[in-house]
């Protein structure tokens, strides 16, 4: 299905390549822009429950990924479903031996790599955002960003934004955003209108705390400070609206296409 995506507005595959298809392999990496990599993980267990684990080999190709980024210049951006707090499923099969890597080992792993600068993920249906400092006391670390499920009212997405300050440092911002659905559902079933009908409803689950979703307001709209890993000046202004530039031609081209009614 992440095939379906045309060119415009892209991107084709979301991460995925042929390769993915070809194999199975279920984790990937791309370049967002020129300056950032993202790294995609499959920390599911396909054996049993519902919290997570990376086997070794993933764990290993992540390794060796973020070692490239870092030569290649390249801020890293990690993704997965499962968070620190979830990373912890030991469940395996008697018949495949693989270890698996659990959180405090994969966080002690991203930590050697100053130019991780964000674990994105999920899982708990929570926003929360926990520091993970190093262990020798170096300044920095690793910001863990983990956002409010979809489903849950208040159905929240969030947008991470980087930013060099241009003095030794990077900011993350973080904003989280509800959809422009209407709070009541009107029987409209376009995408709006049921977007609409999925607000009503996780509104109405009895059972939710939607005070707890959505987190402190230390963990919806922040700004998250690092050192910058490396020296940043070779992101210059022109080449990040260059890329900018390309993006909004791609979304324009498809809004064209766009039914006018």
């Amino acid at each position: 299905a992440h095939f379906t995506t045309t060119p415009n507005p892209g991107p084709v595959g979301h991460g995925f390549t042929q390769a993915n298809l070809d194999t199975g392999q279920t984790y990937w990496s791309s370049d967002i822009g020129p300056f950032v990599r993202a790294f995609g993980l499959d920390t599911c267990n396909q054996v049993a429950g519902p919290d997570g684990a990376l086997p070794e080999q993933q764990f290993e190709w992540l390794r060796a990924g973020l070692d490239q980024a870092e030569k290649d210049g390249k801020l890293a951006l990690i993704f997965s479903h499962h968070n620190s707090f979830t990373l912890e499923n030991d469940a395996a099969l008697a018949t495949e031996p693989q270890r698996l890597v659990h959180a405090e080992e994969f966080v002690a792993m991203l930590l050697e790599h100053p130019n991780a600068i964000a674990w994105i993920n999920g899982h708990t249906h929570i926003n929360t955002i926990t520091a993970h400092k190093r262990a020798d006391g170096a300044p920095g670390g690793l910001w863990e960003i983990t956002t409010a499920s979809c489903i849950d009212y208040p159905q929240q997405q969030q947008v991470v934004e980087v930013v060099d300050n241009r003095d030794g440092t990077l900011s993350l911002f973080t904003t989280a955003l509800d959809h422009a659905a209407p709070a009541v559902w009107n029987g409209d079933l376009t995408p709006m209108g049921l977007a609409s009908l999925s607000r009503e409803l996780s509104a109405n689950d009895w059972v939710e705390n939607p005070t707890m979703r959505i987190g402190s307001p230390m963990d919806r709209n922040t700004e998250l400070l690092l050192p910058a890993p490396f020296d940043l000046s070779a992101i210059t202004d022109a080449a990040l609206e260059a890329a900018q530039a390309n993006d909004r031609a791609r979304v324009m081209a498809w809004e064209a296409g766009w039914p006018s009614s």
